[in-house]
Order: C-alpha cells, then sequence, then structure tokens
C-alpha cells in the first residue's frame, strides 16, 4: 500500500460510483481515510465495504449536498468523528437536457443545486475542518463544458459557475495553507448519461482508475504551490 496519503482524512461527494468511486478506492489504497458521501444509501455501502476488504479506511454518510441542511449535517459528522479534513473532493454531479428548449425550471434547480450549490454548501460547512488540517486541499471536479460551455443551459452555466467558486474557494485559503484546484476532464468511462462502459478505446475515453490517479497526484504534490486548473482530455482530443 502506497502511503504517501496514509491518516489523511479524505471527503468525496458522488462517492457511491463512477469517478468519485475511483478517487475514494485510490486514497484508501493510498492509506487515506475516505468519507464517502452520495445520496444513493444501498450502493455508496456496497462500495465502501469493498474498500474495506481491500483494507482500506472507508466511511459512508448517505446525503444530498444540494441541501444546505444536509451537508451541514454531513459535516457535524465529519468533525465529530474527525475533527479536521485533509481533503475534499467535489466530485458529486449530475447531467441535464442537452437543449435550451428542453430545459424546464425544475432541470436548471436540480443541476444548478449538486453541481454548483453543493460544491459551495459542502466547502463551507466543512471550512473550519479544512482550517484544521496542516495543509488542505480541495479539487473540484468540473468538466470541459466548464471552458466551452455546450448546448444545456443549466450543466454549461454550473460548471462555468464552478470555475469562479473555485477561485474565491483558492483566494479564502491561501492564508491557511488551503490549496484549491478545479479539474476538467473529458470523456471519462463512467457510464454517463447511461453510456455502455468498456464499448470505446481508451484513446477515446478516459479510464476512471487512471483520472482517480492523477486526482491523487494532485493532492500529494508539494505544499508549496497550487496547481490552479487541470485539463484532461482522451488522447484523440487532444485540445480543447
Amino acid at each position: 500500500m502506497d502511503s504517501n496519503l496514509r491518516d489523511k482524512v479524505a471527503v468525496i461527494s458522488g462517492a457511491s460510483h463512477g469517478l468519485g468511486l475511483a478517487i475514494a478506492e485510490e486514497f484508501a489504497a493510498r492509506g487515506a481515510q475516505v468519507v464517502m458521501i452520495a445520496r444513493g444509501e444501498e450502493r455508496l455501502g456496497r462500495a465502501a465495504e469493498a474498500i474495506r476488504k481491500r483494507g482500506g479506511a472507508a466511511t459512508v454518510l448517505p446525503g444530498d449536498v444540494s441541501d444546505a441542511g444536509q451537508a451541514q449535517a454531513a459535516a457535524a459528522e465529519i468533525q465529530r468523528r474527525f475533527n479536521a479534513v485533509d481533503i475534499l473532493v467535489n466530485n458529486a454531479g449530475i447531467p441535464a437536457p442537452r437543449t435550451f428548449q428542453e430545459t424546464d425550471f425544475s432541470d436548471w434547480d436540480a443541476v444548478i443545486g449538486v453541481n454548483l450549490s453543493g460544491v459551495f454548501y459542502l466547502t463551507r460547512a466543512l471550512w473550519d475542518c479544512l482550517l484544521r488540517a496542516e495543509s488542505a486541499s480541495v479539487i473540484n471536479i468540473s468538466g470541459t463544458a466548464g471552458l466551452r460551455g455546450g448546448g444545456s443551459p443549466a450543466y454549461g452555466s454550473a460548471k462555468f459557475g464552478l470555475t469562479g467558486l473555485n477561485h474565491a474557494i483558492a483566494l479564502a485559503g491561501k492564508e491557511h495553507n488551503i490549496r484549491s484546484t478545479i479539474l476538467y476532464p473529458g470523456g471519462i468511462d463512467t457510464g454517463w448519461r447511461g453510456a455502455p462502459i468498456g464499448d470505446k478505446p481508451r484513446s477515446e475515453t478516459m479510464d476512471p482508475a487512471e483520472v482517480a490517479r492523477y486526482v491523487a497526484y494532485l493532492v500529494a504534490s508539494p505544499p508549496e504551490f497550487v496547481i490552479n486548473e487541470a485539463v484532461l482530455n482522451p488522447l484523440d482530443e487532444p485540445y480543447m
């Protein structure tokens, strides 16, 4: 077991499947105590149990980060159990209809709620825990829609907004050794929007385990500098 994250407390939202689960697995393999947050309690429990069977340390906190009260309750429980948080990965996200005409008010509220407001709620609720860490890292998972937009007004707006929020977190944290990085990944082979997993070659879609290793690299980088932004794309999409 690689120990470069040994005994670090890492909170990961959207951790029951996909990239969030891959990050939790990677961090746990490197010795971190992972705290896994997601709405699907049963799937979250199965994911955490699989990590424990491999020798990792995983705590489950079912909850919806788009609900400010639930985010605060999760933060209170994390503070009670661990006091300090070394790493926060804001990964929870949901897709949205692609066209302006298809997007109704409830679509907008749901996507902005999870993909943008949820990041603020959880980060703000955990701020005191991040301050207690010797050197904390916040990783905000965006997407290439955060750089080039797209046909979905809700999804594109949430991801563009996340860039501004990341800047605000970085500015607030700079005097307290809290680093904030935004990651813009392209296509990841996670079944997003129901796409079949494993059908495309690796040159067209990224392995979530490999993306998770890069996230681990971000948080393990030397504390005297911050990687503000990072863009990852499959090899067949070498530029934006």
